[in-house]
């Protein structure tokens, strides 16, 4: 069978596999861009959510298909993250052509009121003089909430503790109690606690202030220099798909994100809308695998 080219492409269903379970901030994206690629390129976008591994089956499963632009998948940093957090995945990423970066968001520090602290320069601190003593909670092993802590770390100089959970549900209720006082959380999760008054934001981890949360600092403005960590969606396709193939998806998305309801919905979420050019996917993805292989190595951590 012939590759498909873009010449009356789709003229059926396209695919799209979310490496997570419905619901979660992945799904959420894959829906919203799913219905607005749909109506314009006159052919349903099918999200199968195909949930397990740390995101690795979805993507294995995707390197099985055919590059014909009819199976595609919307990873999340985990993507570029797995292959040096596991001993061996069951994927290359010379198996895959990146599409689009569709969006990013920061993640936001967030502490309990006990803690006593108000501000990330005060954290620091109070991390430095209790070495080891403080602890930090995350959804995972090698989750982005927990990468983004080990960055913090190293880059802030302090010792605070691991505690990984099962989950981001299991990690809130132990830190709306206070059990463990320190975490980084999506903006989704965050924003409802911290106008309770549940939770203080230290900090956003995107390079520049949140459109979403414009009063909170960055958390390199204020005390870590140079820190960046933002949560990232992209779409991938199989490698050999055609190019004209990835070039219309590439520009379908572009449209989709730019659209008002799509950027009004992903602001809800805390990200903003990108559309990036296939090159830039491409320098993008390998950027961010090498820079947090760097990150995993120094800090020794493995989830396996």
């Amino acid at each position: 069978m012939q590759p498909a080219s873009a010449q009356g492409y789709p003229t059926r269903p396209v695919h799209l596999y979310v490496p997570y379970p419905a619901g979660g901030p992945n799904d959420v994206i894959a829906r919203l861009l799913g219905q607005e690629m749909s109506k314009s390129l006159g052919q349903q976008i099918v999200i199968e959510n195909r949930p397990g591994g740390s995101g690795n089956i979805a993507i294995e499963a995707l390197g099985r298909t055919a590059p014909d632009g009819y199976t595609i998948a919307l990873p999340a940093m985990a993507y570029a993250t797995n292959p040096s957090l596991f001993s061996k995945v069951g994927y290359s990423f010379d198996q895959f052509a990146p599409v689009s970066i569709v969006t990013k968001g920061p993640l936001v520090l967030v502490v309990h009121p006990s803690l006593g602290v108000k501000s990330v320069k005060e954290l620091i601190d109070l991390a430095k003089s209790k070495p080891g003593k403080l602890d930090y909670g995350s959804g995972g092993n090698g989750s982005s909430l927990h990468l983004a802590a080990e960055m913090f770390k190293q880059q802030a100089g302090v010792d605070i503790q691991h505690i990984p959970y099962k989950g981001t549900n299991d990690l809130i209720s132990d830190l709306l109690t206070g059990r463990v006082p320190i975490a980084f959380m999506s903006p989704l999760i965050a924003q409802t606690h911290v106008k309770d008054g549940k939770l203080i934001a230290l900090g956003v981890t995107s390079p520049q202030r949140s459109q979403s949360w414009p009063d909170t600092p960055t958390v390199a403005e204020a005390g870590v220099p140079g820190y960046a960590v933002e949560a990232w969606y992209a779409v991938i396709a199989p490698k050999g798909t055609p190019k004209d193939v990835v070039e219309t998806l590439n520009k379908e998305i572009a449209k989709a994100v730019q659209s008002p309801v799509v950027k009004e919905k992903f602001a809800a979420l805390g990200n903003e809308s990108v559309g990036s050019s296939v090159a830039e996917a491409e320098k993008y993805i390998a950027d961010e695998a090498d820079r947090w292989g760097k990150v995993l190595k120094a800090a020794g951590i493995r989830a396996d």
